[in-house]
């Protein structure tokens, strides 16, 4: 994933999403996840019935970035009108 796509997640993100996020597998994610090792590193994994999800902001602080750096990302239309690059 590119860094304009992890900034461009929703608020949530699925377990598949995360481990394309952070380029494992998803197994590798679900394994780190029941071991606890996801909310060690800082990555928060809330139970939704049967289902897991990621808080993206969670996301973001770990791989360094902010909500606010989505703002100096232009959509690649935006750069295919201006001609420029992004």
């Amino acid at each position: 994933m590119t860094r304009a796509e992890v900034l461009a997640l929703p608020p949530v993100i699925t377990l598949a999403q995360l481990a394309r996020a952070l380029g494992l597998s998803e197994p590798t994610i679900r394994t780190l996840n029941r071991n606890g090792e996801l909310e060690r590193l800082g990555i928060r994994v809330n139970r939704l019935g049967a289902q897991y999800r990621a808080v993206t902001a969670s996301v973001w602080s770990y791989l360094g970035l902010s909500a606010g750096a989505n703002a100096s990302v232009r959509p690649l239309q935006a750069v295919r009108e201006s001609g420029g690059a992004a």
